[in-house]
């Protein structure tokens, strides 16, 4: 049996990925090792001509990317995330339950799982497996008709059948690897009844929509079709009380009166200043890797941005969260919402899953730095009909309720800043054969082209490469702290005016950047060249003896590729 405990110490400890990466050789890579066999996993893992071991080599890899593929998660098997770890301690514990269930199937015995009974020991075994795919329900009867209704069968709740056993059980094996023993059993339909129909119910009988079971969104990795349009675990344990104007919303520990909107959805502002959560947090913030000329450029633009609980979802965005307002994405396209989401669960995952997986949201896998897509008890939320949901006051409490975390306000800072990756150090920002990193690197200056990136991200390029035109500025190597005072107000009056034509130039750009500048009076802010710096690792990383170079260091490991540029948004 492998020592489980052995990686729960790890998790206990934070110290998974110290223990767990290519390469290693240690006590806890054998647990490891033998944890992965039991969930399935020996043919990758070689066990036939390896066997046991304490190295993790290749082999190692392959067994958990093939895991990571079959809980639709991201991992490169390099290094072990806790979230990942944690994931396969869970589905190891499930293991006993699998037994259970397979029990059932081979002797018939569905009786025993007595769904009247919340105490009964194998009523408690199969909520747990509902749970496990993401099904869930204020009893294990509701749990039962939500995965009944997935799967396309008739189910009344209060008996466990034959075809609802085998098709969980069917589900369930997806989890695990092909060398785990399995019953030979004949599921059924295993599709959910909405799968690439999207027209039932109508009377043209003509137009089945039968050709778009592919789906044409090419972000899709997760499966084709879209969730049900009413998901009974956001609601459940809340009272909502609909004051026509406004309604209230509480799950008896927390509550909030929302603006109701028409046609659909609700909004607030949020309570929680940013400004005095990075003033009160910087200690912590700096835990994660940011610097404090950082931490003060989050501070200046903050108070041009919303507050970390804010809440809409009434307009294109279907849903937005947060400071910068992260939004599901418009019509059927990726959103930034999703990649917050991500960078939330793998850095506090017992967060993550404390707020979210009681409601089965997740993200996709194809969700990379930038954009990405929700998933819904595992099935992507990437259509306009799967989007349009979220509008619901429920939802929007439940993301509040979220926002209220202090790792998720933290998350938020550190993704805000993160935004910098999208084209401070990128090749394709780069003005004149400079990267910005090298022209603009006073803290007051790269507060403003964050701000700048926040609103109008296309158009900083064309917007500094126009001041650099008109001051005769064009060699960053030689600049002094005057020049870049002079590129930046020259930079400052181009973007208030600046448009290609397609939308209004940047919202309230001066008074954006005179609210900025109130820090730069208040010494809070310098505008000395080379005062930016976003990671104390990279600090740490490069060489500092660098005479008169003022630049700000990439951060350590940094990919431009692994961050895509951002478009404007269309009003």
């Amino acid at each position: 049996m492998a020592n489980i405990e052995a990686i729960r110490d790890l998790l206990r400890t934070n110290s998974v990925s110290k223990f767990l990466s290519v390469n290693a050789r240690n006590q806890y890579v054998l647990a490891f090792r033998d944890m992965l066999n039991e969930l399935g996993f020996s043919n990758e893992l070689k066990m036939s001509s390896i066997g046991s071991s304490d190295y993790f080599g290749d082999e190692v890899v392959n067994a958990v990317v093939s895991f990571a593929r079959r809980n639709k998660l991201d991992s490169t098997g390099l290094v072990v995330t806790p979230f990942l770890s944690a994931t396969m301690v869970e589905r190891h514990e499930t293991l006993a339950g699998v037994k259970t269930l397979e029990g059932a199937i081979a002797n018939g015995q569905y009786a025993q799982f007595n769904l009247q009974n919340m105490a009964d020991r194998n009523n408690i075994i199969l909520r747990s497996l509902l749970e496990t795919l993401g099904i869930t329900g204020t009893t294990t009867q509701d749990a039962l008709r939500n995965f009944a209704l997935r799967k396309g069968l008739s189910s009344d709740g209060y008996q466990l059948t034959e075809s609802l056993a085998k098709a969980l059980l069917t589900d369930l094996y997806q989890l695990y690897g092909d060398s785990l023993s399995r019953l030979s059993i004949n599921p059924g339909t295993t599709n959910p009844p909405w799968t690439g129909t999207g027209n039932t119910g109508n009377t043209n009988t003509g137009n089945t929509n039968t050709g778009n079971t592919g789906n044409t969104n090419t972000g899709n990795t997760g499966g084709t079709g879209f969730p049900p349009l009413t998901n009974p675990a956001i609601g459940n344990n809340l009272q909502i009380d609909d004051r026509g104007g406004t309604i209230v919303i509480s799950d008896g520990s927390r509550q909030i009166q929302f603006r109701k909107h028409q046609p659909l959805g609700v909004s607030t502002p949020g309570f929680n200043s940013l400004v005095t959560f990075v003033e009160q947090n910087k200690e912590r913030l700096v835990e994660l890797d940011l610097t404090y000329s950082a931490l003060q450029v989050m501070e200046s633009i903050a108070k041009n941005e919303g507050r970390m609980d804010a809440i809409n979802s009434y307009d294109r965005g279907i849903l937005s969260i947060g400071t910068y307002q992260w939004t599901l994405g418009r019509d059927d396209k990726a959103g930034e919402l999703p990649a917050l989401l991500k960078k939330f669960r793998d850095q506090f995952p017992d967060s993550f899953r404390r707020h979210f997986a009681p409601i089965g949201i997740d993200v996709s896998q194809d969700t990379n730095t930038t954009y990405g897509f929700l998933t819904l008890n595992n099935y992507p939320v990437n259509s306009i009909q799967a989007k349009e949901q979220f509008r619901d006051p429920a939802w929007g409490f439940r993301f509040w309720r979220a926002l209220q975390e202090p790792d998720f306000q933290a998350v938020q800072v550190e993704h805000a800043l993160d935004r910098l990756k999208n084209f401070y150090w990128k090749p394709s920002y780069a003005v004149f054969g400079s990267l910005l990193s090298t022209v603009i690197t006073s803290a007051y200056g790269v507060a403003l082209l964050l701000d700048n990136h926040v609103n109008r991200p296309a158009w900083i390029k064309p917007c500094v490469e126009l001041a650099m035109q008109q001051t005769g500025l064009s060699n960053p190597s030689t600049f002094s702290d005057q020049n870049e005072r002079a590129l930046i107000q020259a930079y400052l009056n181009v973007r208030h005016t600046y448009t290609d034509g397609s939308i209004t130039p940047m919202s309230k750009s001066l008074i954006r950047a005179q609210a900025i500048y109130a820090d730069v009076t208040a010494g809070k802010l310098s505008e000395a060249r080379g005062t930016f710096q976003l990671s104390n690792k990279a600090v740490m990383a490069y060489d500092t003896s660098r005479g008169t170079d003022k630049s700000a260091f990439p951060p350590v490991f940094y990919e431009p590729g692994n961050f895509p540029d951002m478009e404007n948004e269309r009003e």
